[in-house]
């Protein structure tokens, strides 16, 4: 099975990661096993790029907020970027928006653009 959560780039104690398609019931194990080890090996501030995610459950939403939470107490910080916009309603509709940064997806960023 290939990574869920491929890290596209490290600096410091700053990470980016991209989420899969599908953060639901199926991937979450995985993916929170590898969100844990980059914040156990010093990521303080962890960038999740949105752009290819098409699906996100009570699952994905409960490691975003576990994550958040470790982070914050470690004096970090968790940002969500390239949200589209149907994403980007529901989490501001939970009220993340006022404990996560959330960057909308662009038109110039959105994948099945050319």
């Amino acid at each position: 099975m290939p990574a869920v959560l491929d890290v596209t780039n490290r600096s410091g104690d700053r990470v980016t990661a991209r989420l899969p398609q599908d953060v639901d019931l199926d991937t979450t194990p995985s993916l929170r096993a590898i969100g844990d080890r980059i914040i156990d090996e010093g990521c303080r501030h962890l960038t999740l790029d949105a752009s290819r995610m098409a699906c996100l459950d009570s699952t994905g939403l409960t490691a975003l907020i576990l994550w958040w939470q470790r982070l914050t107490s470690l004096g970090g910080t968790l940002t969500l970027s390239s949200v589209d916009a149907h994403l980007y309603d529901v989490l501001r509709r939970l009220g993340l928006d006022s404990v996560l940064t959330i960057t909308p997806r662009t038109a110039a960023s959105d994948p099945s653009d050319g």
